[in-house]
This record gives C-alpha cells, structure tokens and sequence, in this order.
C-alpha cells in the first residue's frame, strides 16, 4: 500500500511537471541568477567600498534589462496562476517584511516599494486587468510606456511636486525619499500589461511555443522557486561574502 501512493504521488509530481511551460522557469531562472549577480555586485560596493559601478555602464544596463523582464515574466504568468490575487496577497506580505527587515538592519538603506512590492500590486490588481479585452491591455502598456520616456527625456510635462512620501508607490516623491530597490506603478506597469497581453496571444494552450525543451534541472529549479530564492538570497550573499572578506591575507 505504501508502495502503490509513493508511487501514485511520484506520477502525481510528474504530472505536475509536465504542466509547466519550461521557457518560463527557464527565463525566470536565468533572470533571478543575473539578480544575485547584480546584489553581489551592490553589496561589494556598498558594504566593502569596491569601485564596481553599479549604478553604470553595463550594470545598469542589466539592472534595467532583469527589472522589466523579470516583471513583464510576471505578467505573463498570471495567465497560468490558480489565483493571482491570493498569491499576490502572500507576494506583497513578504515584500512587508522585507521593508520591516532592511529597516531594522539599516534605515538608510531599507526597501520602501520594491520589485516584490510591485509585483504583488499588480498580481492583487490582475483579477480586474483580466477583464479587459487585449487590445487594451497593449493600448496602456504603450501609453505608459511612451509618457514615461516622455517624462525622462523632456520637459513637456509639468513636474509635479509633493510635500510627502505617501504616494511613492505611484512614482511621486520628493527629495527626502530614499529606497534602496524602488520600483513604482508608473511607469513599470507598461511590463506587466504587455506580459498580460502576450501572454493570451502565445499562451492561449497554456503549453510551451517552442517544439524543444533546454533541459537544466539547475536553473528550471531556480526560476520554479524564484520567490524563495529571492527571500533567502541576499542573506546568504552577505554571509559569503562576510566570510571571504574576513579571511586573513
């Protein structure tokens, strides 16, 4: 009998598996590695004075490239999750404590409104994005998109000015707002509703569009466990590093 439901439950797995759109994990794994290798990068520079240039060059181009993708994968996802709005829920309370952590570890650098932040917003929210026909969901994913660089690149819009932090979440701030990871609604939704929309046009089977699969059980893992890895990641970054850092010369 105990034979029979282990292996009921190993075909179970299996099956289980088998659902999952492999270029998914494997993206979202590829872009959880290129995360560490940004923090390892930032806490080099930030805790041990390394001259790494984060903040350009190449960096920033990564850190640019893996924020977007990594939300615009979210949005994508959203088409193949039971429910969005309880696993955004569970998304935006880990991010919670991730901002109560960082500040009691250190207030000048403590998360306000990070990517998980974000990405719990935008999952709680999918239920009613859902709702709109696609074409919409491209319309605002272009709109957003197109103010932003507008924004960015020009002085066309007013700027506007806040007295408080409280509507950071919205990318309105003033100059005393600080958050070591900050990614606002606007202008990053224009990814998540973009992954939405491709989403219903490659992912209507809910199946893999390639006729292949890259098998690597490393990454795959990874990107199937990225909120976990997430969590964890940074901590263990820091001890590393804490230990190479400290071994004598």
């Amino acid at each position: 009998m105990i034979k029979l439901k282990t292996r009921e439950l190993v075909r179970m797995t299996d099956i289980k598996k088998k659902g999952r759109v492999w270029e998914i994990d494997f993206l979202r794994g590829l872009l959880i590695l290129a995360m560490i290798y940004l923090h390892v990068v930032f806490d080099l520079q930030c805790f041990y004075g390394m001259n790494l240039n984060y903040d350009g060059g190449i960096n920033d181009v990564i850190v640019k490239i893996v924020g977007n993708s990594f939300i615009m994968v979210s949005g994508i996802s959203t088409a193949f999750s039971r429910s969005s709005l309880k696993r955004g829920f569970l998304v935006f309370s880990i991010a919670l404590g991730i901002t109560a952590v960082t500040y009691l570890i250190n207030p000048e650098f403590f998360i306000v409104f990070g990517i998980l932040h974000f990405i719990g917003v935008c999952m709680i929210a999918s239920p009613l994005l859902k709702k709109l026909p696609t074409p919409w969901l491209f319309v605002l994913s272009a709109v957003i998109a197109a103010t932003a660089v507008i924004a960015a690149t020009t002085s066309i819009l007013p700027n506007i000015k806040v007295t408080n932090n409280y509507l950071c979440m919205f990318g309105l701030y003033n100059s005393e707002f600080t958050s070591s990871d900050y990614y606002p609604i606007f202008p990053y939704a224009w990814a998540f509703l973009l992954g939405m929309g491709l989403s219903r046009i490659l992912y209507k089977e809910k199946k893999s569009i390639f006729p292949f699969t890259i098998k690597s059980r490393f990454v795959n893992f990874i990107g199937r466990n990225s909120l976990y890895v997430y969590i964890i990641h940074q901590p263990v970054i820091l001890a590393v590093l804490g230990i190479i850092m400290n071994i004598p010369k």
